[in-house]
């Protein structure tokens, strides 16, 4: 649900910095960002009227501030009590209040893992709206495939978090929601929509697979003649019987937005307060009690290099820097921007950056992972070109904005941090294959098993923690 303003509400285009400063297009407003791009949108408008009666004027005036104050709480109450469906209930069907600290799922699986989980959706939401579900039938339920005729040439997700979890008979439920761009040809949707997921119980998380989509059973790639028995054990994966699938999807809000990398308009979110996890603090005790080389300097210096290479992949449209610092995930999406900048005939740049603050928001630990969530606070002077114009930001007045950055590495590994750009395994200068690993000894580095890993950067005016 969104607030439908009164008044016309410009939704302006962004500029970009490493990564993009184009944050994804959201309905409430557009903002410039580093690292995710927004597309420009049309203005919101809605109908009135006036009356030459003050007493008329203050009444419509009052009812209108009421009504915008019933649709916040609304709005409030909606995240925080998330429908869960299990594939046999409507999406939209009242439910209990759910819970979102996921003990409950945690005590039927002690290795869930939020980062395998939110990878898992990620990449299924990704492959399945570019292909209609296509060879994915196992990861969703009778009728829930059907429902993908929201297609795309690309997808960029600008927003995704769990937003409910529950456990009942014979079954595990999340809710996730996603805000994504859709673009295909010469149009571009922005998207808001909540995906069902369930999981027999009973199933427990697998260790991190590097390849796309394996056998749920053996753990062999999938070869895709047929969409749901798999040619090396011969098992026929059932929907939800032993991984997570898709039960429902209800798309709450479309919008047609255009599609550009071009204008300026203020950064929103960079004044708002750091959303801290009460238990942060305790956490980061608990993982230097674990790894004494887990120290907040340690962590603010690996940070640091990454914000570097990042912005030097970023100025040269070649990620070859960042290369084993990210994961592929992230590498993939920041490469779509790439892409459209050159097709657009544009180059982003950011000199000057530099990081201002590091603020610890979040540790989460599980059997894979542990992972380290921090707002990095940056300033830099971010300016797109056109040739030789600049077509937006300022190359003399410095911008400064803030996001949250989320880093994993394998919950097993410890030692040393390395805040240089080498190899944490063997100390070779950093340089990756295509497959993700360190070409002087073979270590797979992207996936967080050496050292800490960039996966996942949000936005301040929409991370919640």
């Amino acid at each position: 649900m969104r607030i439908l303003v009164v008044l016309a509400l410009l939704c302006g285009v962004a500029v970009a910095r490493p990564g993009g400063g184009h944050s994804f297009h959201s309905s409430s407003h557009s903002s410039s960002h580093s690292y995710s791009h927004s597309y420009s949108g049309g203005s919101h408008y809605s109908s009135g009227h006036s009356t030459g009666d003050p007493g008329a004027t203050l009444a419509i005036l009052l009812v209108f501030v009421v009504i915008v104050i019933l649709i916040a709480v609304i709005q409030s109450a909606a995240r925080s009590h998330a429908p869960i469906t299990s594939g046999r209930v409507s999406p939209l069907a009242a439910v209990p209040q759910v819970r979102r600290d996921l003990y409950n799922l945690r005590a039927d699986d002690p290795d869930f893992s939020r980062p395998v989980f939110e990878d898992f959706a990620y990449r299924l939401y990704a492959d399945a709206r570019r292909h209609g579900g296509a060879g994915l039938a196992r990861y969703f339920a009778p009728g829930a495939r059907e429902k993908l005729t929201e297609r795309a040439d690309q997808v960029v997700i600008g927003a995704m978090r769990i937003v409910g979890s529950r456990v009942v008979a014979g079954e595990n439920q999340l809710v996730v929601h996603y805000e994504a761009n859709l673009a295909s040809g010469r149009q571009t949707r922005y998207v808001v929509e909540r995906w069902y997921f369930y999981r027999a119980h009973g199933v427990k998380t697998k260790p991190p697979k590097t390849q796309a989509w394996p056998c749920p059973s053996c753990g062999a790639p999938w070869d895709g003649a047929d969409p749901q028995k798999c040619a090396h054990c011969g098992e026929v994966i059932a929907p939800g019987r032993l991984d997570w699938a898709v039960s429902d999807m209800a798309i709450e809000s479309v919008e047609n937005v255009g599609a550009t990398l071009t204008g300026t308009v203020e950064e929103v979110g960079t004044d708002y307060p750091t959303v801290s996890a009460p238990d942060a603090r305790s956490q980061a005790m608990a993982l230097n009690a674990d790894d004494a080389a887990v120290t907040w300097p340690a962590l603010q210096g690996r940070v640091a290099m990454v914000y570097q290479r990042l912005d030097a992949a970023w100025n040269k449209s070649d990620l070859a820097d960042v290369r084993g610092l990210v994961t592929r995930s992230l590498q993939d999406y920041l490469r779509y921007w790439l892409d459209e900048y050159r097709r657009q005939g544009l180059a982003n740049h950011l000199e000057d950056a530099r990081i201002d603050r590091i603020d610890l928001a979040k540790i989460e630990r599980d059997r894979w992972f542990d992972a380290v969530t921090v707002r990095v606070f940056a300033t830099g002077h971010d300016y797109t070109l056109q040739g030789d114009k600049v077509v937006g930001g300022s190359k003399t007045r410095a911008r400064a904005y803030s996001e949250y950055w989320t880093f994993l590495r394998s919950s097993a590994r410890r030692g040393p941090i390395v805040t240089e750009p080498r190899c944490t395994n063997c100390g070779a200068p950093l340089q990756i294959s295509d497959a993700g690993a360190c070409e002087h000894c073979g270590a797979e580095l992207e996936n967080g098993s050496f050292d800490w890993v960039l996966s996942k950067i949000e936005q301040d005016e929409v991370y919640a923690g």
